[in-house]
């Protein structure tokens, strides 16, 4: 399932620099936490995304990978089985490959799955947009209720002036 993906860029000056903090999400502005002029703390909750795209995803693949753990638990002692029967010259080497292929196949689908939720798990991390130094809010680009469309291109939310 391909993710639409948003950049989401927080300008901060920092010792006279500006630095950029990104996250990659799409979704609603649930809530924003900060306001023009604010100072704000390091790791103090700036903006929140409404994580339930993400979520969502997570529920399913959560499903899928349980699923998938059960058909790859069977496939792999039919796997074993088979390999007992190869190695004790009961079985062609052609079928015994057979089911060393299944069996690949199927712990591959597992592995990605399991790939999938973890991303899709850190993603929902990244729905909370934290400061990454002191400052003061200097310009504020998103209010709650808009949705920001998933893109690669930054999106500027606020910038932080280092105090």
């Amino acid at each position: 399932m391909p993710y639409l993906l948003l950049l989401f860029v927080l300008a901060f000056l920092a010792f006279g620099q500006e630095i950029r903090v990104s996250t990659i999400v799409q979704g609603r502005v649930d809530k924003v936490y900060v306001k023009e002029g604010q100072k704000v703390k390091k790791g103090q909750v700036l903006v929140r995304v409404d994580p339930v795209l993400y979520t969502t995803q997570r529920d399913n693949l959560k499903a899928q990978l349980r699923a998938q753990e059960i058909n790859l638990q069977k496939v792999e002692r039919d796997f074993r089985r088979y390999e007992e029967l190869f190695n004790r010259g009961l079985l062609s080497k052609s079928e015994y490959e057979d089911w060393k292929s299944k069996y690949e196949k199927e712990k591959s689908l597992y592995d990605a799955l399991r790939a999938q939720l973890e991303r899709v798990e850190k993603l929902i991390e990244y729905c909370t947009i934290s400061a990454p130094t002191d400052g003061k809010v200097k310009k504020l680009f998103v209010r709650e209720g808009m949705f920001v469309n998933g893109t690669t291109q930054g999106e500027v939310l606020l910038i932080l002036e280092e105090q």
